[in-house]
């Protein structure tokens, strides 16, 4: 099989396609020819070394593929050759008291992280275990499967299950131009939510406003909070939707109301930033953590895909081949949503 690999740390130079041996599931393992996989910044971190994940050479990247089971291991049951799944990134272990309580992002002894300890999903085939397995229902294609996994599994986690957000509420969602914001902007709105977004760009701004976000803000040119301030009659925002970090992480601190919650899953522009106490607990504000989703969440979004009520947006698609065109486009941030990676025969 093809596959993206590199062999040391470097810029998306270090990227090659190589021939690699295809994998053999084992027992309660399935292969799954890859059709189509989104490119994240985690990635990045993984391929510059700066992640903190353990990386053994060559290394594959990719941590959300999409496609076909192609084949069976032992004692697999529940599950054909053909079927439509999108992977689950932990293999988790089923046991465990998050496990148990559904709560497998947080398992306490997953057996690996696709693409750490199993193959990376630039591939055209990956191996995984059948727990991992997300079945894809029709209405929703395979690009669009990809584009969604990670980006709408994220804001469903962040903002419905972590942060609560009820109908009436009005959330402040960071980088509306990201995957992860994009999907955020839908899911506020599906939800019954007031949405502000902020970005460095007008026209992702506009893409976002034809989403259903209902003010946007150029963090290059306005003052965030007082934007906020000003579209909130001076109460401040429920929710902070926090994926950024930096400069950022602050200003969603400042455009809260009393009592009012941030919830945060990265920090790509700072992730270690000054932290005024005061004003935090004689405010009554929460900072929430959020890690990674569910398999159940994602399922829930790729319903409402499938109805309609639900977009991804697909900046653009790659073969596999071209994945330094892919990844350099991805890090100049110069898009809208998330960009696809396919091998063929997507449907």
């Amino acid at each position: 099989m093809k596959a993206v690999v590199f062999h040391e740390f470097g810029n998306s130079d270090v990227l090659r396609v190589e021939e690699q041996p295809d994998p053999t599931p084992g027992p309660g393992e399935v292969v799954v020819d890859v059709t189509a996989t989104a490119l994240n910044h985690l990635d990045v971190d993984v391929r510059e070394g700066t992640s903190r994940f353990p990386v053994a050479f060559p290394h594959t990247l990719g941590v959300e593929p999409v496609g076909r089971i192609a084949a069976l291991g032992e004692g697999v049951t529940g599950w054909q050759v053909g079927d439509r799944v999108a992977v689950y990134l932990i293999a988790v272990c089923g046991a465990c008291a998050y496990c148990r309580t559904g709560r497998e992002s947080l398992c306490v002894a997953p057996d690996w992280f696709v693409s750490m300890g199993s193959g990376g999903a630039y591939a055209e085939k990956v191996t995984c275990k059948t727990s991992q397995l997300i079945p894809i229902p029709d209405g929703v294609s395979d690009v669009e499967a990809a584009a969604a996994h990670i980006a709408f599994g994220t804001a469903w986690h962040m903002l419905i299950t972590r942060a609560g957000l009820r109908s009436g509420e009005t959330v402040l969602i960071n980088s509306v131009g990201s995957g992860i914001g994009s999907a955020a902007v839908q899911v506020a709105k599906h939800a019954g939510a007031f949405v502000i977004g902020n970005s460095s760009r007008d026209d992702k701004l506009e893409r976002a406003a034809a989403l259903g976000m209902d003010v946007g803000i150029n963090y290059t040119t306005q003052d965030v909070v007082a934007e906020v301030m000003e579209a909130t009659g001076g109460e401040g925002v429920d929710v902070v939707y926090e994926h950024v970090g930096g400069e950022l992480f602050q200003h969603g601190l400042d455009s809260l109301r009393k009592d009012g919650r941030l919830v945060i899953c990265g920090g790509h522009s700072g992730e270690v930033v000054p932290f005024d106490i005061i004003p935090f607990f004689r405010r009554q504000l929460s900072v929430i953590g959020s890690f990674v989703f569910t398999r159940a969440e994602v399922e829930a979004c790729f319903a409402l895909i499938a109805r309609g009520a639900l977009k991804p947006q697909v900046a653009a698609t790659f073969p596999l081949e071209e994945v330094k065109e892919a990844t350099d486009l991805m890090e100049s941030r110069a898009f809208f949503g998330k960009i696809v990676l396919t091998t063929g025969g997507a449907a």
